[in-house]
């Protein structure tokens, strides 16, 4: 890949990480489904849009850095079963245990930090990267 276009492509998806930090109160199940009235739904269409585009970001920045897409497959891998499992779980937990309140108990904290923020998949690039390094 061009230096240019890496630097692009890293630069973009560094803004919408922080775009999406920045907006992180603004409530998208409003803007996109405006007869949602029930609050756990629109918790749960908030978190899930944020999810989706932090991991997609962090994406877009392994490509950037590795251009490989097999380490692309393995990030879309790890997307999948955090959306499949690992979001619909804290969802359950959250809105059962405490309800769709932004305030969150100090261990549905953490989860949230984990589940919601693309802590995960930052962990890749590290990953990738100590693998690409030791073969």
């Amino acid at each position: 890949m061009k230096v240019n276009k890496r630097a692009f492509y890293i630069t973009l998806a560094v803004v919408i990480l922080i775009a999406m930090y920045l907006l992180q109160r603004i409530n998208y199940s409003e803007w996109l489904f405006s007869n949602i009235l029930n609050p756990n739904w629109q918790f749960i269409v908030n978190r899930s849009i944020r999810f989706i585009v932090n991991d997609l970001a962090v994406i877009l920045l392994i490509y950037a850095i590795f251009n490989d897409r097999e380490l692309i497959k393995i990030a879309f891998i790890i997307q999948f079963f955090e959306l499949a499992i690992i979001l619909p779980l804290y969802f359950y937990f959250k809105l059962s245990l405490e309800g769709p309140s932004e305030i969150s108990s100090p261990l549905l904290s953490f989860v949230h930090r984990i589940v919601v923020n693309p802590i995960i998949m930052l962990l890749l690039i590290p990953a990738f990267w100590f693998q690409k390094k030791k073969y």
